[in-house]
């Protein structure tokens, strides 16, 4: 407000004060008649210009004064706040109004502390305010006059205080790093930077006081610094202080092996101050080494492993984490088990080994003495193989290497094979032929012992002789064979033969077994083959001088030209070429056969068809047979010894052929010329007759054929004379020139040569009726009805007329006896056609002459009506009506248009309205009446052409429409746009307009619209045009120049285009150009950028689609950090390099000084190259090249390669030092050489040397050394070089073992060879000095009938080359003991037993007597003796005559049985004798019968005799007496005598008994504690045949179990008790007394009531149960299916079992056990081990609505599986703890869930679909989550709730809310 007040003008004017601003021109004003007024409403912050005006003074215009004042300064607005937190300033900024003023900011902290700035613009900036305050900041304006409002206040808080007290501690597990720090305000979050001096940093951030740091380079020293963090700004940074971090991983480890060691090798790691090198097999097994450099040497390495070598690095801080695994395969274990065996007969020989772990194959050495060398080599898997080409009869020494992937094994062990001896040769035969005998000689053969001639002939005949000698006669010989001579050449192991040139031929035998088979004037002579025989002479003489002779190699021979009626004597001779003479056989005797007969004549009686044969004698015949045959199967004879015979039962009608033979002794006679004799002829039977139906004058007659030439005639009578009809020699006849409806009788008559027979009458036939005569047809029009008439004969049984249609189809018949028919239902305009045919006896006649009628005309049908659719002419046709000669068609339209045609056409067009229905029908007319009208047809003429077409484009979507005017008769519209490239696009459309949606791009379309009704269509309209949008560029393509670094482009140009935009973008960047033409060049690409390029078509209406985009990979960027690094073990080199970019592939290039290159090809960083030339310098480059360019890297890099392998590596090997010498060629790139000898067990030598020799000192005996020779420069050695074998001297055999073979004593002495050896010295010395020396190449000798009853001393010895080695360790072995001799005998008269004894026989340890009585096998005793020379043979039957002999034995063998000696036993006299033994009692009884005859006082003795020898007695004159102290387990032979003792006739026979057993001793109990059972074992009493055992417990409980063994079972015991244990023996019908009692205590029993506790927080369980009885411990068990179970033990009832897994089912027991048994596990309890609830992580409140509080509770998510989780929330309702509530979830798998409510909640997880049951008040809240349906809730309120599944309470869910 303004007040304004002035000086008065005189009058009592009203007075206005006018405030005017000087900027905008607002206005305030203010009234008065006084001298002073208030303006109110002015604007702040304005200068108004004053003016007071007067009601006296009228102005117009009021534009201002000079007089100012300013306004109230405006209250500063839009207040904000910028800080610089780099700085701590912070400058307040506000809106500053048009007029000057002056501000005042104050900033009050939340302490108080005011600090203000003045300042004259709209902003200010505080420079020194506290950290970490929040202020609060008002502005307010003033001038010299007034002040304006403070602004509204804002608040900033100041940057964050620098923490202090920082500290950095880095974990050597985790390599991360702690840092904490002291906190210096709340609410504010810390930055952790830590940088190393190489450029490497990590950060890591937290709300707290600490925070680690992850992704710690190795071997870097960090600075690290924290910086306080508030919402809006960060702080300065605090101290720095430093972390020194673990050591980098070793890299490029690499090792060089040498035979059990290898020296590893890698590149430093950064901050590493010494190393760990550790080497692990496959097995567990490791090795280490440690050092300060970068190599180790780890000792101690085996063969046959697989080593994984990794390093570690350590310093002060920590260890490295361990490098990557180098894998070293070390060389196979030597092969052991070498066998070596010759292929006898073959110059091959087979090896065998075991194999070792890790070969990859197999070599397998031979070396002879000789200087022949060979090997054979087997795969990995094989365990042998085959050498050839061995030499006869040498000695070589085999071996077997292993050879590996990377190393090879040293030698195996050395055995010795002998090859097969040489052939013999220039073998020669010297045959004497009086003596039937050969001398056959030859040359030596080396290696051979003896020779064995055979001579072998074809027939399996063979003679041998053998010999020492060149030379020898085998025999027997036998004649006639051929042999061939084969001489075998014996050798120690195997045999060779070799079979003289050419075979010894023997003398032929005789000719044997001569036969002969005769034939007509040739002898087929037969004989057995004489052996040796090479042809045979055959020789024939008769009785009157004629002889006859064949020749013939084989062993048959025909004499041809023998006469008949001689007698011939024929033998066989053969010429003996060896000896110079002739043998016959024994002469055979042949009569021939008689001459045949001559002058044969036959005669023929015609009329009883016989026939006699005739002829002349002939000599030496017996008698005569004629023979006469048909050639048809009829065939007789008849015999005489006259010359004529008489033949009956001809057939007739046949020709038979007649010879006669005359018969022999022997052989008969040929036949004799043949005459032909032919019978009467046959008369035909089975007559036929066949009227020909078909023909008016023809019959067939047939009959049955007859045999011979025949002649038949067929006649009849014809007008009253017999005619013949027919004549044939066939079985037919066919007679013609009949008359029609005539009745024939026929005759027969048949004739031949010989004879004419003739018959009577056989059959009468009819012919064929005539056909009908004078047929006419009568036709009714109007009821299609025909008449057919026709002249009737009495010859005739029926007739049947037929009518048939001229067009064809069926044909109509009709039958009648009498002459006329009628046809009915005759086809309209159709010409029938009518006959008629006579029937009589089956056949008809020829049809009448056919008569023709026509029928009325039919109604035209498929009357159809076609419109012409692009005119108005509608063409109608019909098919042609029969009978119709022109037709009358009648047109009728929708509109009353009728018009009818007149046309003899079926085709009528005619001109109608279009758009129009019309309907039509065809009438025929014909000559005698019209025919009815055919149906109606129903058409359609085409609609109207539309008119007023109007056309519209939609341009970029290939959208064109149409319009037009509608047109009569159109049902729709088909509208088609026709492009400039005569494509068309079809709209079809039942409106007026059509629309395109696929129009082409780039085209001018033509556009016709055409009306369509059913299938017609109009007409086109008048055209319209349509222009579309240019088409998007086709063919777009780039081209890249590599050299001036230029893309060029070019594209198809497209119709309507007339400019183009092309765009490329890579990334983020992008360039465009515009251009009229299809190509375009952008330069200033980047290099290893793909651009996308795509081109935006312009025309005169609308621009078009751009092109597809097309990439352009422009040249790759250079490679740099080109590096190159060999592996000195497998001398691959690989190059490395800094990836660039746009590269597809690099080419690392590698060249020698001298030009040579190679090159590797690589997608990634690096490339390896193979087979690099050995000692070279490289130059390395590296090559980036995409499928556009090729750009090279910088300068080269240089790499030497490794040495070359050593050659012509060689050994002197010094036997009696056992040293050897190497030597060998400079390799190149070599400074020194290392020399290593590697032997089949691990025995390795080696040395190193700068020279080209070195000596080998250290050599194990029996090896065969395998030598390499290594190059080594100065980063890599060679590999090693090929490998050469020498000998070290034989070591002694091993594990020597002796064989005796009892039946021959031949010894057989075996051993193990050590190492290699060419053969072997066995020794045999026996005590008395005898000796044998064996020597041989195997590992075995023999020896052959060794002295009985000795012990052989055996030694064996190694021979290898010129070296043996010492001898074995002596070994022992018995021959067969000597048999035993000078056997004697006595009889034992009390028990009847004979008492053998014999002289000690050497080598003997037992002896076996036998006894068998003579002439009763069944009577047999043996007896058994160790120490003694005699043995007594007990329960032998008395009176009977035995034959014993005695059978020395030892540890190897029997003797054969001594010479027998005889004894006969006492004789029987009393009879037999009954004891019984007193159990318990010591004590026998004895019974007998008395003597016949005896006095009463005879004594009478009773006898005993124990098994231990001990005699008992006792006699009475009765018949009984008692032997008393009788002892358990004996048995006692007893025997009664009268009055004596001797051995006389008035003993008893001696009877058996036992005593009973003793008590079982030693009883010892075995209890099985967990099965409740025991076994009870004793030693076995004497006598006794079973046992019983018996336990007892304290609560009475008893077991027992019998058995015949000395142990037995008990079961079922109870657990926790003590039994006691005792065994009794039993025997026949007697039993022991109780053995000593034995103690028994079982197990405890199984604890019970087992409860099983879970424990989520630490997943564990804790078990307690019932204490159960004396247990000591207990042992309680947890196991989840078949995976490992787990334990815990305790010495109380209860245990705690760890490491449970989250949601697994476990089946908890114990058991107890007492020290000594464990009892049986408890029934088991399952449990589920699940974790703790999970604890709310965090609590959401929403905005209420409609007074609910929604709350969002969330958790962590639990791990373990199939895990649910169930939220519970607990309350009262308005503090009232009367009316609690609680709400929960169901059961869920999400963390976390929604409620309404308040006060405290529980989470509860679950990962069953099982829920507790509550009985108290709920108040249940459903959300269904689902991904298709919205979130659904639901409240129920139950008084109880069953328990439900989750499936359940789901589907409560769902119905409460309808879903």
């Amino acid at each position: 407000m303004m007040t304004v007040s002035w000086s008065q003008t005189p009058g009592s004017d009203n007075y206005t004060a006018w405030a005017i601003s000087s900027t905008d021109d607002h206005r305030a004003s203010c009234n008065s008649t006084s001298d002073s007024c208030s303006i109110r409403d002015l604007q702040c912050g304005k200068v108004y210009g004053v003016v007071v005006t007067s009601s006296s003074v009228h102005c117009n215009v009021i534009a201002g004064s000079d007089y100012k004042v300013q306004s109230a300064p405006c209250k500063p607005e839009n207040t904000t706040t910028d800080q610089n937190c780099s700085s701590s300033v912070i400058t307040v900024k506000w809106n500053q109004g048009d007029t000057k003023q002056n501000y005042t900011v104050k900033a009050t902290s939340a302490s108080g502390v005011n600090s203000t700035c003045d300042s004259t613009q709209s902003s200010c900036s505080f420079l020194d305010l506290s950290c970490g305050q929040l202020y609060t900041f008002t502005v307010m304006g003033h001038t010299n006059v007034c002040i304006s409002e403070w602004s509204t206040p804002i608040e900033k808080l100041t940057g964050p205080c620098p923490p202090t007290n920082v500290s950095a501690e880095l974990n050597c597990t985790t390599f991360k790093a702690l840092v904490t720090w002291s906190n210096t305000a709340a609410n504010t979050g810390y930055m952790v930077q830590a940088t190393s001096a190489n450029g490497h940093s990590s950060n890591c951030s937290d709300l707290g006081t600490s925070c680690h740091l992850n992704s710690l380079v190795c071997g870097q020293e960090y600075s690290v610094v924290v910086e306080a963090v508030d919402p809006g700004c960060t702080g300065p940074s605090s101290v720095p202080t430093t972390i020194t971090t673990e050591p980098c991983v070793p890299v490029n480890v690499s090792f060089h092996y040498n035979v059990s060691a290898a020296q590893v090798q890698w590149s430093a790691g950064s901050c590493a101050s010494s190393y760990s090198v550790r080497a692990v097999t496959q097995q567990g097994l490791s090795l280490t080494c440690n050092t300060i450099n970068t190599d180790c040497v780890l000792t101690g390495l085996q063969c046959s492993q697989t080593y994984s070598i990794t390093v570690t690095a350590k310093n002060q801080a920590c260890d490295s984490q361990i490098s990557d695994a180098s894998l070293l395969m070390t060389e196979p274990c030597p092969p052991t088990n070498i066998q070596a065996n010759v292929s006898c007969g073959q110059p091959t020989a087979t090896v065998s080994w075991q194999q070792s772990d890790l070969a990859a194959g197999y070599v397998a050495y031979f070396d002879s003495q000789r200087g022949h060398d060979t090997f054979c080599v087997g795969t990995d898997t094989d365990t042998s193989c085959v050498v050839s080409g061995l030499m006869c009869g040498t000695v070589y020494n085999v071996w077997v290497k292993a050879l590996g992937h990377q190393y090879n094994s040293s030698d195996s062990i050395v055995v010795p094979l002998t090859s097969g001896p040489c052939e013999p040769s220039n073998i020669e035969v010297i045959y004497d032929c009086g003596g039937s005998s050969a001398n056959i000689s030859w040359q030596p053969s080396d290696g051979a012992v003896l020779y064995i001639t055979v001579l072998t002939a074809s027939s399996g005949h063979t003679a041998s002789c053998t010999t020492n000698q060149t030379s020898c006669q085998p025999r027997p010989l036998r004649c006639g064979e051929e042999y061939n001579v084969t001489v075998k050449a014996v050798g120690e192991t195997c045999n060779s033969s070799s079979q003289m040139t050419g075979y010894l031929t023997t003398e032929p035998c005789v000719p044997t077994n001569v036969s002969i088979h005769y034939n007509l004037s040739t002898a087929r002579v037969m004989w057995n083959a004489a052996r040796g025989a090479a042809s045979y002479s055959v020789q024939a003489v008769s009785d009157r001088n004629l002889t006859v002779a064949c020749n013939t190699s084989n062993t048959h021979c025909s004499l041809t030209a023998l006469q008949c009626s001689h007698t011939y004597s024929i033998t066989v001779m053969t010429q003996s070429l060896a000896c110079n003479n002739t043998v016959s056989s024994a002469p055979y005797r042949l009569v021939t056969e008689p001459c045949p007969p001559t002058n044969v004549q036959a005669s023929m009686s015609c009329r009883q068809l016989t026939s006699t044969a005739s002829w002349q004698q002939s000599d030496l015949a017996l008698g005569y047979v004629a023979y006469f045959d048909n050639q048809n199967g009829h065939y007789t004879s008849c015999m005489s010894t006259n010359t004529s015979c008489v033949v009956s039962g001809l057939m007739c009608g046949t020709v038979y052929s007649v010879w006669v033979k005359a018969l022999g002794q022997q052989y008969n006679s040929s036949d004799s010329s043949v005459v032909s004799l032919t019978s009467a002829p046959c008369l035909p039977g089975d007559m036929k007759v066949e009227v020909n139906c078909t023909s008016d004058n023809a019959v067939l007659v047939s009959w049955n054929g007859t045999y011979g030439t025949t002649n038949i005639s067929l006649m009849a009578v014809i007008g009253g004379s017999l005619q013949t009809l027919c004549t044939t020699q066939q079985e037919s006849c066919n007679m013609t020139s009949l008359s029609c409806g005539e009745t024939y009788s026929l005759s027969i008559n048949a004739s031949n040569d010989q004879c004419s027979l003739s018959t009577q009458t056989l059959s009468n036939f009819t012919t064929r009726p005539c056909p009908p005569q004078r047929v006419a047809v009568n036709l009714q029009c109007s009821s299609r009805t025909a008449v057919l008439s026709w002249e009737e004969r009495s010859n005739v049984e029926l007739y049947t007329a037929s009518a048939i249609k001229a067009s064809g189809g069926e044909e109509k018949t009709c039958d009648s006896a009498t002459s006329t028919c009628q046809f009915s239902g005759l086809d309209c305009g159709e010409m029938y056609n009518f006959t008629v045919t006579g029937h009589n006896r089956g056949c008809c006649s020829q049809p009448s002459s056919a008569v023709f009628i026509h029928t009325e005309p039919c109604p035209p049908t498929n009357v159809s009506a076609e419109v012409l659719c692009e005119s108005d002419e509608v063409k109608i046709s019909w098919q042609e009506a029969s009978g119709a000669e022109s037709f009358l068609v009648t047109v009728s339209g929708s509109n009353g248009f009728v018009k009818t045609y007149s046309t003899n056409q079926t085709l009528l067009r005619a001109s109608l309205p279009c758009g129009q229905n019309f309907n039509v029908t065809v009438r025929g007319q014909g000559s005698m009446c019209n025919g009815i009208p055919s149906s109606p047809t129903f058409f359609k003429t085409a609609p109207c052409i539309p008119r007023g077409l109007a056309t519209d484009a939609e341009c970029g979507f290939d959208v064109g429409s149409v319009s037009w005017q509608p047109t009569d008769g159109a049902e729709t519209y088909i509208a088609v746009a026709t492009g400039l490239d005569g494509h068309t696009h079809r709209c079809i459309s039942n409106t007026a307009s059509c629309t395109w949606s696929d129009l082409h791009c780039g085209e001018e379309y033509s556009v016709v619209v055409r009306a369509k009704s059913n299938n017609c269509t109009s007409l086109p309209s008048n055209s319209s045009i349509i222009h579309m949008d240019p088409c998007a560029p086709q063919n777009l393509s780039a081209t890249v120049n590599c050299d001036m670094k230029v893309v060029s482009l070019s594209w198809d140009a497209n119709s309507g285009a007339k400019m183009y935009t092309v765009s490329a973008e890579a990334g983020n960047k992008s360039v465009s150009l515009n251009t009229n033409m299809t190509t375009a060049s952008f330069t200033g690409f980047t290099c290893g950028q793909k651009y996308s390029i795509k081109i935006t078509p312009h025309s005169w209406y609308c621009p078009g689609n751009s092109s597809a985009s097309v990439s352009v990979q422009t040249w790759p960027c250079k490679p740099i950090r080109v590096s190159a690094s060999q592996d000195c073990l497998t001398s691959i080199a690989v190059v490395t390099w800094q990836p660039s970019n746009g590269s597809d592939v690099y080419t690392a290039t590698m060249q020698t000084d001298t030009g040579v290159s190679k090159m590797c090809m690589s997608d990634t960083n690096q490339c390896s190259f193979l087979d690099l030339m050995c000692g070279q310098n490289f130059s390395v480059s590296v090559t980036a090249s995409n499928q556009q360019c090729d750009v090279t890297s910088g300068p080269a890099t240089r790499l030497q390669s490794v040495p070359c392998v050593p050659t012509d590596v060689s050994v002197v090997m010094d036997c009696a030092n056992n040293t050897a010498v190497v030597s060998w060629a400079s390799s190149q790139g070599a400074v020194k050489y290392s020399v290593m000898a590697h032997s089949g067990h691990v025995n390795n030598d080696s040395c190193q040397t700068a020279g080209l020799s070195c000596s080998l000192n250290n050599l194990t005996c029996g090896s065969l050394y395998t030598v390499h020779v290594v190059a080594m420069g100065d980063s890599c050695s060679s590999v090693p070089s090929w490998p050469l074998k020498f000998n070290s001297i034989p070591c002694p055999p091993q594990n020597v073992s002796t064989q005796v073979d009892c039946s021959s004593n031949d010894l057989t002495v075996s051993w193990d060879a050590i190492g290699d050896a060419d053969h072997f010295l066995v020794s045999l010395a026996a005590e008395n000095g005898e000796s044998e020396l064996c020597n041989t190449t195997n590992t075995v000798c023999f020896s052959s009938n060794a002295t009985c009853g000795k012990t052989f001393t055996v030694q064996v010895t190694s021979v290898r080359e010129h070296c043996r080695s010492v001898h074995s360790q002596t070994q022992s072995i018995q021959s067969a003991p000597c048999q035993p001799q000078e056997i004697m005998g006595s009889v034992d008269c009390v028990t009847n037993s004979a008492w053998i004894s014999w002289l000690d026989a050497p080598g003997a340890d037992s002896y076996t007597v036998s006894g068998v009585a003579v002439g009763r096998n069944d009577y047999r005793a043996n007896c058994t003796t160790f120490t003694n020379m005699t043995c007594e043979m007990k329960d032998l039957a008395c009176g009977v005559l035995y034959n014993f002999s005695v059978l020395a034995k030892n540890s190897e063998c029997e003797s054969q049985p001594s010479a027998p000696i005889s004894l006969e036993t006492a004789p029987c006299s009393l009879s037999a004798i009954t004891a019984v033994p007193q159990c318990h009692n010591s004590s026998i009884i004895v019974m007998w019968d008395l003597m016949e005859g005896s006095e009463r006082n005879t004594v009478y003795t009773a006898a005993a005799e124990a098994s231990d020898y001990t005699l008992l007695t006792c006699n009475n004159t009765g018949t009984s007496c008692s032997l008393q102290e009788a002892q358990c387990g004996l048995q006692y032979t007893i025997s009664v005598a009268a009055s004596s003792d001797a051995c006389s006739s008035m003993r008893s026979p001696p009877s058996k008994v036992s005593m009973e057993p003793c008590p079982p001793t030693d009883v010892r109990v075995n209890a099985a504690c967990e099965h409740h059972r025991a076994v009870v074992s004793w030693t076995p009493s004497p006598g006794a045949e079973t046992y019983h055992v018996v336990a007892e417990a304290a609560d009475g409980h008893t077991h027992t179990c019998n058995t015949s063994s000395t142990n037995c079972s008990l079961s079922e015991l109870h657990c926790d008790e003590q039994y006691t244990v005792f065994v009794t023996a039993g025997h026949e019908n007697c039993s022991s007394k109780a053995s000593q009692n034995v103690t028994l205590n079982t197990g405890p029993c199984q604890p019970s009531g087992l409860s099983v506790t879970y424990q989520c927080s630490n997943q564990s369980a804790t078990l307690t149960w019932t204490p159960s009885g004396p247990a000591k411990d207990y042992y309680g068990c947890a196991q989840a299916g078949n995976e490992d179970m787990l334990y815990c033990h305790s010495t109380n009832p209860s245990c705690v079992i760890n490491g449970l897994d989250c949601g697994t089912v476990y089946n908890f027991s114990v058991r107890a056990s007492d020290g000594t048994c464990n009892s049986s596990f408890s029934d088991p309890v399952q449990i589920e081990a699940v974790p703790c609830p999970p604890a709310i992580a965090e609590v959401q409140l929403f905005p209420m609505q409609d007074e609910i509080q929604v709350m969002r509770f969330s958790w962590k998510q639990i791990t373990c599986g199939d895990t649910g989780y169930m939220l519970t929330l607990t309350g009262s309702l308005l503090g009232d703890s009367q009316a609690l509530f609680e709400l929960s979830s169901y059961w869920t798998n999400v963390t976390y869930f929604d409620f309404s409510s308040r006060l405290q909640f529980e989470l509860q997880r679950h990962n069953e679909e099982q829920e507790c049951c509550r009985h108290e008040r709920h108040i249940h809240a459903c959300l269904w989550n689902n991904s298709s349906l919205s979130t659904i809730g639901c409240g129920v309120h139950w008084k109880q709730l069953l328990c439900h599944s989750f499936v359940e309470r789901l589907s409560v869910c769902r119905q409460l809310h309808g879903v």
